[in-house]
């Protein structure tokens, strides 16, 4: 990544990193381009990567690989790197840990690691997080919403399904992680989603299990469904909720 560029993944907070704010950048690979994607992504990448944690520039670096296709393959996005920050100060700085990748990689050239020409950045967002439950998750259901009332979906997000989940969590449920976050950049009509909340889970299986459907009377959540106002919120639910696999994460512990 020669460039990572100002506009978004997802992740999310999605590990152990206590990041407030999170730029997530959706790219789209070919098929033929993966292989070689994710060997430039996780070889070299992610070394500069752990340079700018090093040096105070993030807290941590992620990509993620989404489970399937959704849309047009050719066009929709089927990676998300999440860069993970301290305060939105921490912007200022951002595209200068990525702008001379041969410093750390001494021994390389640019037109061997760069991967700009094998995909396409599709969206960039940056997001503020605005309640989490730690975990270290494989896989994570990424909820994006479009409430009538951003204020009343993170209250009803913080005061009511966060203490649900953390009792679920320590009662052995299988939720590794959960986040709720809120879109700073871009902002107006036309963006997709306004905010998000993301389940974690160390199984496929586990967030396939989570999102299928099943009546009302046989969900977990029915203890609390009754106190909800979800459904006035977001009268149509979530707009997408994607499963994203982990491929790579980095932060100040990596080796």
């Amino acid at each position: 990544m020669k460039k990572v560029i100002l506009f978004v993944i997802l992740a999310l907070g999605i590990q152990q990193a206590q990041a407030q704010y999170k730029f997530l950048q959706y790219r789209n690979v070919p098929e033929k381009n993966e292989v070689e994607f994710v060997k430039r992504e996780t070889q070299y990448w992610s070394k500069i990567a752990k340079e700018n944690i090093k040096s105070g520039k993030m807290l941590a670096w992620s990509l993620w690989k989404k489970v399937g296709v959704i849309g047009d393959s050719e066009t929709k996005p089927n990676y998300l790197f999440v860069n993970d920050f301290k305060s939105v100060a921490d912007f200022d700085t951002m595209e200068s840990g990525w702008a001379d990748p041969e410093k750390v990689l001494s021994d390389m050239k640019l037109a061997a690691i760069e991967t700009n020409s094998i995909s396409k950045v599709v969206a960039t967002y940056i997001m503020k997080t605005e309640a989490q439950i730690q975990g270290e998750p494989k896989f994570v259901v990424v909820n994006y919403a479009k409430p009538t009332n951003i204020q009343a979906f993170v209250d009803e997000n913080k005061n009511l399904w966060k203490p649900f989940f953390e009792k679920e969590q320590k009662n052995g449920f299988k939720l590794n992680g959960w986040g709720l976050q809120t879109v700073v950049y871009p902002q107006g009509n036309d963006v997709p989603f306004s905010a998000l909340t993301w389940d974690g889970f160390t199984k496929i299986s586990e967030a396939l299990d989570q999102i299928q459907y099943r009546p009302s009377s046989q969900t977990r959540f029915a203890p609390i469904v009754k106190d909800s106002k979800m459904s006035t919120i977001t009268p149509n639910g979530f707009e997408l909720s994607p499963i994203y696999e982990l491929v790579m994460y980095v932060d100040a512990s990596t080796k």
